[in-house]
């Protein structure tokens, strides 16, 4: 199966996303009740979720953890991979570590 970056965008499919995030409505009340520790990663120049999208869905989530990557988009290209895996490191480590 070839790799979602190999498969470049598919116009049907962003039309079905699209119709996917419309008809399943807001999922904000939701995020109130998450008690997983959670960690959400975000980039400042996304142009489908702007950076305060990413804000207020961490502020949704119980004590959530905010990463901004500076010049990161909608994708997650090698070039943030460390910055990326690093934060979800740290995170998994202190989240096993308040659970024991």
């Amino acid at each position: 199966m070839p790799s979602a970056s190999s498969r470049g965008l598919n116009p049907a499919g962003v039309g079905r996303q699209l119709r996917a995030v419309l008809a399943s409505g807001s999922r904000k009340e939701r995020l109130h009740g998450v008690k997983t520790p959670t960690l959400v990663i975000h980039g400042t120049v996304d142009p489908l979720v702007r950076r305060e999208g990413g804000k207020d869905t961490a502020a949704c989530i119980p004590n959530a953890r905010l990463l901004m990557i500076d010049g990161m988009g909608h994708a997650l290209p090698m070039r943030f991979s460390g910055q990326i895996i690093d934060a979800i490191d740290k995170h998994a480590h202190g989240a096993a570590a308040k659970a024991a």
